[in-house]
């Protein structure tokens, strides 16, 4: 499973219209639908002849810095079926519930997409509604028992992503949402400050 870079592509742009190109099959495998996530293009094919659809997830990907200033302008990608249960979670709704795979690693990607968008969810209403002050513990790092929690105290929101909190020596930092431990509410709501 290595990456396949097309000698005619300098951008995602070019990418995307020849993984188009290339991988429309009609007939075979049709493209009907599609979303690209950043550097995550999301296709769902389907195969006239089995009368049955499925997604497939592009990771795109161009030259580093310092490939470009030696002249590589090349955009390559890796491709993985829904049936590999790829580690990519935010592809729509619209394309995850029109996808007919029922094997047990497709079943199970798409249900931890869905998860995934729920998570997201909890966070930007987490993001909105927590008051300064409030206390949530968040992932520390990892000892031989498991995962450590530290405390941080809630100051202000910053995105949907991130937001702005003290440690324990009061100095400010910008923290993930994500590497809040548990659902972000109910430790809101446990650590509050009163």
């Amino acid at each position: 499973m290595g990456w396949t870079v097309p000698y005619t592509t300098t951008s995602r742009d070019e990418l995307v219209r020849h993984i188009f190109d290339e991988h429309n099959e009609p007939g075979r495998f049709e493209i009907i639908d599609h979303s690209l996530r950043g550097n995550v293009l999301y296709l769902l094919y389907f195969k006239p002849e089995q009368n049955y659809r499925f997604i497939t997830v592009y990771l795109l990907s161009g030259p580093s810095p310092c490939s470009r200033r030696e002249g590589d302008r090349g955009w390559g990608y890796k491709d993985m079926d829904e049936s590999m249960h790829p580690y990519y979670y935010d592809c729509p709704e619209r394309l995850l519930k029109q996808s007919d795979v029922q094997s047990e690693f497709a079943v199970a990607w798409r249900e931890a997409c869905r998860q995934h968008r729920l998570k997201i969810k909890r966070q930007k209403t987490l993001a909105s509604e927590m008051p300064a002050g409030t206390v949530i513990q968040m992932a520390a790092g990892w000892d031989a028992n498991g995962q450590r929690t530290t405390p941080v105290t809630f100051v202000r929101a910053h995105t949907a992503t991130f937001f702005i909190g003290k440690d324990g020596d009061g100095k400010l930092w910008r923290y993930r949402w994500s590497n809040v431990v548990g659902d972000p509410t109910e430790s809101a709501l446990k650590y509050s400050a009163a």
